[in-house]
């Protein structure tokens, strides 16, 4: 049945020509890499059910998200190797070349087996979609050890045809020395120095007025006779023995191939298996790459006849690097969207979008609209846009166009999208607007979903009064005299057909004149619709203006941001390099305030001598004490940890946690507060200060400890009577440091433990390589005011932990 005798084939050819559908299939298809795989995009049609659309862009989205997982789909270009395939499992031997190409895709389909294996989990349709037989891979094997890259039968295929070649060469190599000795014997005779091959046979260039003085079988002569081509005598038994030794390889080679064919045969259903993983990985590496160059996004489709496409751009528009405009678009079933505007505005493009994206989500195609988006399935779509004039079938524009509503009309369904281009156009404007608003009332009471063209001013007033026909427009601006391609819903459009006029070259008192035989009510009609759409182009305008300015004040702020925290981060630097050096100058005055200790100790010197020291540690420690200047400027650079708010007097009880801001350290309530002072433990320390000094902290989280255990002897046990215990306060973590950052924070802990009196502390280093470890512990050991760092108990972190005792 021919599509002429088909009606819902006729109508899918129409549509398909109508929407420019065989062009976008021709730009998905140059996104292919194998003549199949083309071919088979060519001949897409929409799927004819919801489940089987369903699949088909469940599968697309798939491919898409491994994209951008940055897994995509590893598509090959292969050579066509379908119809060979299909003669081989017939029984036909194939050719070297044909099963060479088996052999590629052999090889592609082992990598596709191998990128399913890895994306199961997390694409299980497309690992399904690109699996084939494992037992391919012994074939394939077979095929490249017999076969050459050029698709010559190898020397290796079998022992056989490597023995017959082998003679093959040997009898060549004789028959080129025995011509290179004839060469030299009848050099005088020769028209040049070489022999050459003259149909399988081996022959002298002898010069014809001297051919007699070889003795051999004339094969032939040049174009002007003046050289013979002679077989010398001396070499005929030679070139029939090369003549048997080929026969013999070649009837190997055949076997051979012969051999592999039926071995390939055997496999038809696994490699036609292979061959559609081939051509449908090539098929979504195109759709991927489509959906790359036109951002275009996979659509879940709904049941329900209805669309909602947001940013919608014409595909073909797009990949032709015109400025599209993108559109919304919003219908449903039982409804119509009456679209009107300037000519060349846009109007029918928005038709063919609508089209497009009904058919290409029911073909798994990447739709190009944007994120946010639903499209329901729509059957079938029904279509009406362009001149179908017809001077063989005697039919003039008007009456192809009413064939064609005819046939729509009778095919429109609850589930139909239809799309009209300038609906009952061409004819008498009051009785085309009648027949016109006649068919939308009985389109959509089939329950179809309805977009139209127009510029019928009767269809643009049913628009405006609400019920199922909704206004859309396109439209036209004024200052620039040209169309702006952006349609809005809700709002009639303006023909505009004089300003149209005035801008393609009607002289101007012709237009003059043609507004002077308006009608006054088409006029006012005509100024009111040219004044909406000027408020809403204002309202636009003042909406992307707006827009603007909140991105450029977004950029400044992160701009400021930027600048604020690379100032702070070169104002961290040079107070942290401050602090290295001065306590670099604390550990030197201790140092000299033990040694002066130990030379009063030998009555060296007065107990003068050590004040002075004692003196000068105070004053080197002083510059980076806690609630020091430089100690209150590197605070100051970091931000307040999470958790914090400002205290209240009924919430400082004691116990409370609270952060102390000028000294940047936590304590606990001891005594609620009196008079605006609050008494505070800090480690050993009890301090009083003001309640608007102070922050909550949150809560101590300690995990609940056993009871301590006996201590063995060679454990860390007691020192001068002591039971040390580990707490957050006397804990340094230099996890994840380097050992420079490591050392410098270890003698700053150091100095704090010893400014509150904390007998004992804990440095926590982990076990990683062990060099951060060695390094701290060498470090503290030759400490001045360090009496013994060891590994700390099982029971208390273990090696992973260094107990420092202090004195």
């Amino acid at each position: 049945m021919s599509p002429t005798d088909d009606p819902s084939a006729a109508a899918r050819e129409r549509t398909a020509h109508d929407l420019e559908w065989h062009e976008l299939l021709d730009l998905l298809a140059g996104h292919c890499l194998s003549k199949a795989a083309a071919e088979r995009t060519r001949a897409l049609l929409p799927a004819a059910t919801l489940s089987d659309a369903r699949a088909r862009m469940a599968l697309t989205a798939e491919a898409l998200a491994a994209h951008d997982d940055d897994a995509p789909v590893p598509a090959r270009a292969l050579p066509d190797v379908g119809q060979a395939l299909q003669r081989i499992a017939k029984g036909s031997v194939a050719s070297g070349e044909e099963l060479r190409d088996v052999g590629l895709l052999l090889a592609a389909t082992h990598a596709l087996r191998a990128y399913a294996k890895a994306e199961r989990e997390r694409h299980p349709r497309l690992a399904r979609a690109l699996e084939s037989d494992p037992a391919l891979d012994e074939l394939g094997k077979s095929l490249s050890a017999a076969i050459e890259a050029d698709g010559s039968v190898a020397d290796g295929a079998s022992p056989a045809l490597r023995d017959a070649r082998r003679r093959v060469g040997e009898v060549r190599r004789e028959l080129s020395s025995r011509l290179s000795q004839l060469m030299r014997r009848f050099a005088d005779v020769l028209r040049d120095e070489y022999w050459t091959e003259h149909d399988g046979r081996f022959v002298l260039p002898v010069r014809s007025d001297a051919h007699l003085k070889v003795n051999g079988i004339v094969l032939g002569s040049s174009a002007s006779g003046a050289t013979l081509y002679v077989e010398p005598e001396e070499v005929t038994a030679l070139g029939n023995r090369l003549k048997v030794a080929e026969a013999e390889a070649e009837r190997e080679v055949a076997r051979v191939l012969a051999e592999l064919s039926l071995l390939v045969q055997t496999h038809s259903p696994a490699l036609a298996q292979a061959l559609e993983a081939c051509i449908t990985a090539d098929g979504l590496a195109a759709l991927c790459r489509f959906a790359k160059e036109t951002r275009a996004i996979a659509l879940e489709i709904d049941e329900l006849p209805r669309a909602r496409l947001i940013g919608m751009r014409h595909p073909l528009l797009v990949t032709q690097g015109i400025e599209v405009v993108p559109s919304d678009l919003a219908l449903c079933s039982a409804q119509a969207m009456v679209i009107s505007g300037p000519n060349a505005g846009g109007k029918t493009v928005a038709l063919k979008c609508l089209g497009l994206a009904a058919w290409m989500a029911r073909c798994g195609i990447p739709v190009t609209a944007d994120p946010g988006s639903e499209l329901g399935f729509f059957e079938p779509v029904l279509t009406d846009v362009g001149d179908e004039q017809s001077l063989l079938r005697s039919l003039s524009t008007f009456s192809a166009h009413v064939k064609n509503l005819s046939a729509i009309l009778e095919r429109a369904s609850g589930s139909a999208l239809v799309l009209l281009d300038e609906v009952a156009a061409g004819t008498d404007p009051e009785e085309g607007s009648a027949l016109a608003a006649a068919v939308l009332e009985a389109l959509i009471a089939r329950g179809a979903a309805v977009a139209v063209t127009t510029h019928y001013e009767r269809l643009k007033e049913l628009g405006a009064k609400g019920g199922p026909l909704v206004n859309a427009s396109v439209g036209f601006d004024m200052a620039r005299m040209a169309p702006t391609f952006r349609l809005t819903i809700g709002v009639p459009g303006a023909s505009s057909a004089l300003a149209v006029a005035a801008r393609y070259g009607i002289p101007e008192a012709v237009v003059e004149r043609a507004q002077a035989l308006l009608p006054r009510r088409a006029l006012d009609r005509e100024e009111l619709v040219q004044r909406l759409e000027a408020e809403r182009a204002a309202l636009e305008a003042a909406r992307a203006a707006a827009e603007e300015e909140l991105r450029r004040q977004r950029q400044l702020t992160a701009e400021i941001e930027a600048e604020r925290k690379k100032a702070r981060d070169e104002e961290r630097a040079r107070l942290s390099a401050e602090s290295r050096e001065l306590l670099g100058e604390v550990r030197r005055a201790r140092a000299e305030l033990t040694e002066a200790k130990r030379r009063v100790a030998r009555g060296e010197v007065g107990k003068a001598e050590l004040k002075a020291a004692e003196k000068s540690v105070n004053q080197a420690a002083s510059h980076i004490a806690i609630g020091s200047p430089l100690e209150n400027a590197q605070r100051s650079l970091d931000a307040p940890p999470a958790g914090r708010k400002p205290a209240g007097h009924a919430e400082l009880v004691p116990g409370t946690r609270v952060f102390l801001k000028k000294l940047g350290q936590t304590g606990e309530v001891l005594q609620a507060p009196e008079r605006g002072q609050l008494k505070v433990a800090v480690g050993s320390m009890r301090l009083a200060v003001r309640v608007e000094d102070t922050e909550l902290a949150a809560p101590k989280k300690e995990p609940p400890r056993s009871a301590p255990k006996p201590k063995e002897r060679g454990q860390v046990a007691l020192l001068d009577g002591f039971v040390p215990v580990r707490t957050s306060h006397n804990t340094l973590d230099l996890r994840g440091q380097r050992v420079d950052e490591a050392l410098d924070a270890v003698d700053a802990f150091v100095d704090r433990m010893l400014r509150v009196s904390e007998p004992v502390a804990y440095v926590l280093h982990g076990h990683g390589t062990g060099a951060l470890k060695l390094a701290v512990r060498a470090h503290l050991s030759a400490a001045s005011h360090v009496r013994r760092a060891v590994p700390a108990e099982p029971d208390d972190g273990g090696d992973a932990f260094t107990v420092v005792w202090l004195g």
